[in-house]
């Protein structure tokens, strides 16, 4: 059983530097708000190992509205005008309970152009569709995978899954004025024959789609069924996909108008020995998320206990994600 920690402005942990919530920044016009990691399914290729039987993961966060909204004034202050607030999560996002009323407040925000999020739509109707519109929702990306029943409950590791219920809700999206893309990830020796099914249906209710590649990582789920190829033989099947189905199919950044924007201020060097202070449970099994300068940093490793003090060696920094381990 997971326990659940408060993402709170008291809680004394930073929105910026874990990967599992709060606020990243790549560098462009498009932020991913991530106001929780609970996932209701365990999709069995899922990258991040979501969902509630984890096996790297015991530990799932939720962060304080109002204090993730404040957060995200101030990143879109240094970004300007034009940036997209994209909600998305190492779960799912509906499992938020206070979403629509996230949505609303972002809406607000000076310097918002759009807001977009990811979702299996599992926790979704009509009637919250609806609020999500009204809140000021751009975009949803729903993960629809194969349109048979049983490979469908397979690949979203849930035996109760009804794709047929997603498909419905699908409809009902595409009723809206929420754009719709239809975001299915293809397992060479899996789904082949899905796919073409898929697109099938995102032109049959006028939705847009998006191919995924699906990729291994260190702490996913990996589908031994499925086949793992380059992106040339990827970018092959797409390309007989959209002669095929006279559609679109390979997107790019261009695509979504995602452009370069001011970052954040990256606050550590690689190797640096910083002293922190440890605030939560890590993401990962045997990791503690340290605080200091206003970052949040993952120490692998770490036996440490909520409040101590610990000195630490900067193992990454990319896009403001920290990983560290303890210093000797």
């Amino acid at each position: 059983m997971k326990q659940i920690f408060q993402i709170t402005r008291e809680s004394g942990v930073p929105l910026f530097g874990c990967i599992a919530f709060g606020i990243i920044d790549r560098g462009t016009s498009l932020i991913q708000i991530r106001p929780t990691s609970v996932c209701n399914l365990n999709c069995a290729f899922c990258s991040t190992d979501g969902g509630p039987f984890s096996r790297f993961h015991g530990t799932d966060y939720v962060v304080d509205k109002d204090y993730l909204v404040d957060n995200i004034k101030e990143v879109v202050k240094l970004k300007g005008d034009g940036v997209e607030a994209n909600i998305d999560s190492v779960g799912e996002p509906t499992t938020y309970k206070h979403l629509t009323e996230l949505i609303s407040d972002i809406s607000r925000i000076k310097g918002i152009s759009r807001i977009s999020m990811q979702t299996n739509g599992t926790l979704l109707n009509k009637d919250k569709i609806i609020n999500l519109e009204k809140a000021g929702l751009n975009e949803i990306n729903l993960s629809i995978h194969s349109l048979e029943p049983e490979l469908a409950k397979t690949l979203m590791g849930d035996k109760s899954y009804d794709i047929k219920k997603v498909i419905d809700i699908a409809r009902e999206i595409a009723k809206t004025r929420i754009v719709l893309l239809i975001a299915p990830v293809y397992l060479p020796g899996v789904n082949d024959d899905e796919i073409p099914a898929i697109i099938e249906l995102a032109k049959e209710i006028n939705a847009k789609i998006g191919i995924q590649k699906y990729e291994v990582y260190k702490y996913g789920r990996k589908f031994k069924a499925a086949k793992h190829e380059n992106w040339w033989k990827f970018y092959k099947r797409l390309v007989e996909l959209e002669k095929k189905h006279n559609t679109k199919l390979k997107i790019s950044a261009k695509d979504f108008k995602i452009e370069k924007k001011p970052s954040i201020p990256e606050v550590f060097r690689k190797n640096e020995s910083p002293y922190v202070v440890v605030k939560a449970p890590g993401w990962i099994n045997g990791q503690m998320i340290a605080v200091t300068r206003d970052r949040c940093i993952s120490i692998n490793n770490c036996n440490s206990k909520i409040g101590d003090k610990i000195k630490i060696k900067i193992l990454e920094t990319k896009n403001n994600i920290y990983i560290g381990e303890m210093k000797n």
